[in-house]
């Protein structure tokens, strides 16, 4: 049974967690390079040289700085009526706060802005192929998709029926801040990169 709760913790360095990992991926991303992990718990991203690490679990942690989201709530199909106003996907404007979130983290060197959004089961993308995936059930998937500036994960809940979506950008910077808004399905975008490895 899964917890009610996901939490997105970020740090300097590696979680103190033993975290078993089911898929990876090495990839280099400004300069660095990122390792891209589905694990038991949800998913973990490391990039030593930037210090970076974000770990994502439905497992309690007590960590600094740890943001908790609730699995249950409002998707943003309930926000929109079903019908998002771009005919794509929810605007900002158009989603419920429950919905949507926009989560940031800077390091020396770097920053990230990570968009969180709960969408029902039925948006996520299950024919599609993924640079990173575990199915851990009858439709419970944890996925990582790179981007030449980040990554998006769906995580699904068939309890909850929830996919929840998010995306990661990626900006090396001195000082550690970014300006950018991120929208958007990197999944849309015509660069890609890699195929899976062990």
């Amino acid at each position: 049974m899964t917890s009610e709760t996901l939490q997105f913790v970020h740090g300097t360095a590696p979680p103190t967690d033993d975290v078993r990992v089911f898929d990876s991926l090495t990839r280099e991303l400004l300069g660095a390079e990122f390792t891209f992990r589905v694990v038991g718990s949800s998913h973990y991203v490391s990039a030593p040289a930037y210090e970076f690490h974000e770990l994502s679990t439905c497992d309690p942690v007590d960590a600094d700085g740890a943001t908790t989201l609730r699995l249950d709530g409002p998707t943003t199909d309930d926000a929109t009526g079903g019908r998002p106003p771009n005919g794509d996907r929810p605007t900002a404007d158009a989603v419920d706060g429950d919905a949507r979130r926009r989560l940031t983290h800077a390091a020396d060197g770097l920053a990230c802005a990570t968009i969180v959004e709960r969408r029902p089961l039925a948006a996520f993308p299950v024919d599609d192929a993924f640079d990173v995936a575990y199915r851990f059930g009858p439709d419970a998937y944890t996925t990582i998709d790179l981007a030449p500036d980040g990554y998006e994960t769906y995580h699904t809940y068939p309890e909850f029926d929830l996919a929840l979506y998010t995306r990661t950008a990626f900006e090396s910077v001195p000082g550690g801040t970014l300006a950018e808004t991120l929208d958007g399905d990197a999944r849309r975008r015509a660069e890609r990169t890699g195929q899976p490895t062990d």
